[in-house]
């Protein structure tokens, strides 16, 4: 495009100058503008891929690449600018620039190298930042799906295990509920294989699973365990939640409190509003075990939720009700 620009302007003023509309002067002007912008061009082009081979800006000091590029760069400027001038003035007027032209010229060439090198540095800079923050990201994104999908793994181990001893015990006591228990134990890690791997389930889909697993808890515990279910609307239901949230919660009460029949275990979930759903248990920690803040099950779910959204669960105990309330989200959020 520059070429072809310089290319059209020459031929213009030649045109000119046939027809004696203007003087010969202006060709030799362009002709050593062209001459020094070509020179200028490819020069500081093989500069930059020099000193880009012998000091890299990632491997050296940016300091001292940048000084040694400006200064590099505005000796060979001047040289060109000089040397294309003595030899454009010889070769038309036969006599050599005087000190004071060349002064002149040089004063200019500063003026005019040191802020065109100053805006090719900032836009080699911008663009290297916009690169490094598109790799910066993309390398963040990876690393927090990387963690993402290692807290989704953590779920499937661990409700095996637990569910596993809940079936070995049944089989001592009574084979026909151990079946029972089976079947019912298919249909929920049937769930666990098919939904451990999305990021979120609507809420009517976990819930379903839930009663399912509700079952589980009912046999083992028996009297012990008294689970509330409330009814969800429509429009609360098609809500989504992490998979396997609720169960997680279900199974830090069960682990962290003491059940009996003459002390249940009571747990209610249900919907607050239509932005939160809740999952409550009567708080009565085992001996010498205190409230938990942070147990593996509450501090993975807390994790999901900072990798999905910028909503937070709240935890809350008043040494009455243990209170976990989760943020319904959208598919979007």
């Amino acid at each position: 495009m520059f070429f072809a620009a310089a290319l059209i302007s020459a031929g213009f003023l030649a045109y000119l100058v046939y027809y004696e509309e203007v003087e010969s002067f202006y060709i030799v002007a362009l002709a050593w503008i062209v001459t020094v912008i070509v020179l200028l061009w490819f020069g500081n082009r093989y500069i930059y891929f020099l000193l880009d081979q012998k000091i890299p800006w990632i491997a050296s000091r940016t300091s001292s690449r940048f000084f040694i590029q400006l200064v590099t760069s505005t000796v060979y400027t001047l040289c060109c600018i000089n040397l294309t001038y003595y030899l454009f003035k010889v070769s038309t007027n036969g006599m050599p620039p005087d000190l004071t032209q060349m002064l002149v010229l040089n004063v200019y060439g500063l003026l005019f190298t040191i802020p065109v090198l100053s805006i090719n540095f900032g836009i080699y800079f911008m663009m290297q930042w916009k690169k490094a923050q598109l790799q910066a990201n993309e390398l963040k994104e990876e690393n927090l799906q990387a963690q993402l999908n290692s807290l989704r793994m953590q779920l499937d181990p661990h409700f095996l295990f637990n569910n596993l001893n809940m079936l070995a015990s049944l089989i001592d006591k009574d084979r026909d509920e151990a079946q029972d228990f089976l079947d019912k134990f298919a249909d929920v890690y049937r769930y666990v294989l098919q939904y451990k791997k999305e990021e979120l389930v609507p809420l009517s889909t976990e819930l379903k699973f839930i009663k399912a697993y509700c079952y589980l808890l009912k046999k083992r515990f028996g009297e012990g365990v008294v689970i509330e279910i409330a009814d969800i609307n429509d429009a609360v239901s098609e809500r989504c939640i992490p998979p396997l949230a609720l169960q997680m919660l279900m199974e830090n009460a069960v682990k962290h409190n003491i059940i009996s029949r003459d002390m249940p275990l009571q747990i209610r979930v249900y919907p607050e509003g239509d932005r939160w759903i809740v999952a409550e248990n009567t708080y009565q920690p085992m001996p010498k075990q205190g409230m938990v803040k942070l147990e593996s099950g509450l501090e993975n779910i807390r994790r999901r939720y900072q990798y999905l959204s910028a909503l937070q669960i709240n935890v809350g105990c008043d040494n009455e009700i243990f209170k976990v309330a989760l943020p319904l989200l959208e598919v979007d959020e």
